[in-house]
């Protein structure tokens, strides 16, 4: 009787270990596909093509001692032309996704949870000429004072929706008057209507701030407004007139550097897979349009 009572409590010892072991497994299972959840980003990109470059269209308006000229360069010192290469800082051949408040630090997410939503981010300011679109650019008024805006007939961002909806476009302007920094949503640019959506953020409308050292994210209100309210209005003849908002102002043979970032905002509902690999020139265009003198 002893003996089958040892065989009875062996063969149970052996379905204990038995479960022991299929339970283990499955939780190693289960933190895997957990691990997997939490930590996988999706990124879009957006590649440039070779053929970026910057155009400067003549200001409007005659000055009496004779046409006024906006003119351009990659250089401070010039040579001073109506337009020039773009010469990028870095060597991006994509556009990554970053988030900005201010165009001073940038932050990329490195883990969401398992609805996608971004959980933690990390500083991503040494990757900034990788990941963006970035370079500097100095406009020059010459022989007279004149206000600058965008030439919405040269400027071209690309006309896919999807990118356009997702990018946004940075720049810090130093002149006279001392440093601006704007960043534009280029929505009105293309049918932005049509691209797809999805929330990765905690709520829309919110750009990247802040981190915590563990990665946690300071939100704030999306800073951007839109790039049409900057743009001149053409008048025929290479005359152009002035429109709602101007960007600065420069002084008679006043040299202004422009700063630009163009880049893809991560927390952007419209910055999704959609996004990626899609190629586009590239042309900054500006417009001058004759300030008005005291007397």
């Amino acid at each position: 009787m002893e003996n089958v009572n040892n065989v009875n409590g062996a063969e149970n010892n052996k379905e204990t270990v038995k479960r022991l072991r299929k339970s283990l497994v499955m939780a190693i299972v289960g933190m895997i596909f957990f691990f997997v959840s939490v930590t996988g980003v999706t990124y879009a990109w957006f590649t440039a093509s070779g053929r970026a470059h910057t155009n400067v269209t003549p200001m409007g308006g005659i000055v009496s001692d004779g046409d006024t000229n906006l003119l351009i360069s990659t250089a401070e010192n010039g040579p001073f032309d109506r337009e020039c290469d773009l010469v990028s800082a870095g060597d991006a051949q994509a556009l990554k996704p970053v988030s900005t408040a201010d165009l001073e630090s940038f932050y990329r997410v490195i883990m969401q949870n398992k609805e996608g939503i971004a959980v933690s981010y990390e500083n991503a300011d040494d990757r900034v000429d990788s990941d963006t679109f970035h370079g500097t650019v100095y406009l020059k008024s010459e022989g007279a004072p004149c206000n600058v805006y965008f030439n919405g007939e040269e400027l071209q961002l690309g006309s896919d929706a999807q990118a356009l909806a997702a990018m946004r476009l940075g720049l810090k302007i130093t002149n006279h008057d001392g440093s601006r920094t704007f960043v534009m949503r280029l929505d009105d640019l293309g049918s932005a209507g049509t691209a797809e959506s999805k929330a990765t953020v905690p709520a829309a409308g919110i750009v990247v701030s802040g981190i915590s050292g563990s990665g946690a994210a300071s939100y704030v209100s999306d800073p951007a407004v839109n790039v049409s309210d900057y743009m001149a209005q053409a008048a025929g003849n290479d005359e152009y007139t002035a429109g709602a908002n101007e960007l600065f102002s420069l002084d008679a043979d006043e040299v202004a550097s422009v700063e630009y970032w163009l880049y893809l905002e991560g927390c952007d509902e419209q910055c999704v897979n959609q996004v990626q690999n899609i190629d586009s020139d590239i042309r900054l265009a500006f417009a001058g349009v004759k300030a008005e003198v005291a007397k």
